[in-house]
């Protein structure tokens, strides 16, 4: 490659050091991580320059920073690339106004709007002819149907994660999983007794733990042609109220059945950039349901590159090399964790996903995001370990609790 490139990265979390840490491994450039807050993930690193102004999530401030910024990077290719859903859909809301120089990776804001939504997601699912469970939305408890058109357990999730995140309450979780009526009426009035006021999803909860979960990430050309689909099966997910459904142990392979199915999903919307998205197989018809759409990579999606499919490689291949191949198709069996394997061995239920595990911790093929790659200024590994040491608390506290508290 005989351009610069220069990878802008949108966030500071383990996301992003993950893609960082991609690039650094295949172009052996630099990354700048943007956000409003230095988080412990991307701090001292070699590899990754932070950046963080306390207003970078206006939308005003936004654009005035990163076109201030475009002008430092000479004449480089500046991918600028979402790490977090909040900041996709604020660069693909605004990336009509940044400086030429920076190449925005995202859809336009109406697509975003559609998948973001999770009602909406499941229209297009309907319309795309894939499966995903049942589901309806409510706007508050007055809408709260007298019968549900499905059985409980339910699960209970927020539209806009984003304004959800903005109004805590007691007991709030990033989902719900809930047992009964009084429980569910509860948790709605709750939500909105909050001052949260877009719309929830009540959801045929998909019976099954873990093992049955299945994560993809994967990214789309400009032209809309798909370069990449990687499938993990996530063996293990972090309990901590709001990091529900954040994965912690993921064992990387192929289905070209489950690629297939988010092939025509694609198929049907005018997508480009990451994406990650989660399904669950459902035994009661022998189908993976699509449960959500992220724009953006998974916050685990480093699996993907320890498994051989170096995340950064496809987006150059895609913007400054103008390639365009075949899709690949990941197949490697590779196991990922985001904390210390004595976690993933203690908590992991029994089952053929502990014991293939098991089975590559032995043979060497275990890797995670925050550790590698010589990146070892000793404040950096102080406070890495710090976090790794938070990891055992919190499995210690809430591992099994998984409905509203307080």
């Amino acid at each position: 490659m005989s351009r610069r490139i220069v990878p802008v990265l949108l966030g500071t979390e383990v996301g992003v050091y993950g893609m960082a840490r991609a690039f650094w491994q295949e172009y052996h450039v630099k990354s700048y991580a943007y956000g409003t807050f230095p988080l412990t993930p991307t701090r001292y690193s070699k590899f990754i320059e932070q950046r963080c102004d306390e207003r970078f999530a206006d939308p005003k401030h936004f654009v005035e920073i990163l076109n201030r910024d475009a002008k430092g990077f000479g004449d480089a290719t500046i991918l600028v690339i979402p790490c977090g859903d909040d900041y996709s859909l604020l660069l693909s809301a605004h990336k009509d106004e940044l400086d030429p120089r920076l190449t925005a990776i995202t859809s336009d804001a109406g697509v975003l709007d559609e998948l973001n939504d999770k009602a909406r997601f499941y229209e297009l699912c309907e319309r795309a002819g894939v499966p995903y469970p049942r589901a309806i939305s409510v706007s508050g408890i007055s809408d709260l149907p007298d019968d549900l058109p499905f059985p409980f357990p339910v699960a209970v999730k927020p539209t806009d994660a984003a304004s959800y995140r903005e109004h805590e309450f007691e007991g709030q979780k990033k989902a719900f999983i809930i047992e009964d009526r009084a429980m569910l009426e509860e948790t709605v009035r709750r939500v909105y007794d909050s001052g949260y006021d877009a719309q929830l999803v009540i959801q045929d909860f998909v019976p099954g733990d873990d093992s049955n979960m299945r994560t993809m990430n994967g990214y789309v050309r400009q032209d809309g042609s798909v370069a990449l689909l990687a499938l993990g099966r996530p063996i293990l997910e972090d309990p901590e109220p709001m990091r529900i459904g954040n994965y912690v142990a993921i064992i990387s392979y192929g289905d070209e059945k489950l690629y297939a199915t988010v092939e025509q999903l694609l198929s049907n919307i005018h997508y480009f950039g990451y994406f990650n998205l989660d399904m669950k197989y459902d035994e009661r018809d022998g189908s993976y349901k699509l449960l959500d759409f992220n724009p953006r990579q998974g916050r685990s999606s480093y699996f993907v590159t320890l498994a051989g499919s170096n995340l950064a490689r496809f987006v150059v291949e895609d913007i400054v090399e103008g390639k365009k191949e075949p899709a690949v198709h990941a197949s490697r069996r590779y196991l990922w964790v985001g904390m210390s394997k004595h976690i993933v061995k203690r908590y992991t239920p029994e089952g053929d996903g502990r014991d293939e595990a098991l089975k590559l911790m032995r043979e060497g093929l275990v890797g995670t995001t925050l550790y590698g790659e010589h990146d070892n200024d000793p404040r950096r590994l102080y406070y890495i370990g710090r976090l790794w040491l938070s990891y055992f608390r919190d499995f210690k506290r809430y591992f099994g609790h998984r409905e509203l508290e307080g």
